[in-house]
Formats: structure tokens, C-alpha cells, sequence
């Protein structure tokens, strides 16, 4: 087998290890993005829902809401 031959042979084998590299490196990023989304959403609820959590939201009905509008026709 020739150099060039080996060359050939071996390309796709270093472009497949950078694929499954790259793949890994996003599954990984995949993964800590999610557990920080889970974190936050865990540890901090007043980011989810800052209106009932924080103590400034409105605490009247909804039908009592100023802005609230019944049948509204378009």
C-alpha cells in the first residue's frame, strides 16, 4: 500500500473522530444547559412567576383585574 493510499484511507477516520468530537462536545453543552435551566428554575421561582411570588402582583380576582376585558369582540 502506497503512502497516498494510506493518506485516502485514513482522511475519513480523522473527519468521523471529529464528528463524534463535535457531537460530544454539544451533548455535553446539551447537558449543562439543562441542568442550569433546572437549577434556576428550582432555586429561584420568583424567575418563573414574578407577579404571584413576589409579592407585588395583583391579588383581586380575575374578573376584578383592571385590564381584564370579557368577550372582547375582534
Amino acid at each position: 500500500m502506497s503512502v497516498a493510499t494510506q493518506a485516502t484511507l485514513s482522511s475519513p477516520g480523522v473527519a468521523v473522530r471529529w464528528y463524534q468530537l463535535a457531537v460530544m462536545v454539544l451533548g455535553v453543552a446539551l447537558a449543562a444547559v439543562t441542568a442550569l435551566a433546572v437549577y434556576l428554575a428550582v432555586n429561584h421561582p420568583t424567575a418563573a412567576s414574578p407577579a404571584t411570588s413576589s409579592g407585588t402582583g395583583y391579588s383581586g380576582t380575575v374578573a376584578d383585574h383592571p385590564c381584564w376585558h370579557p368577550q372582547v369582540p375582534c
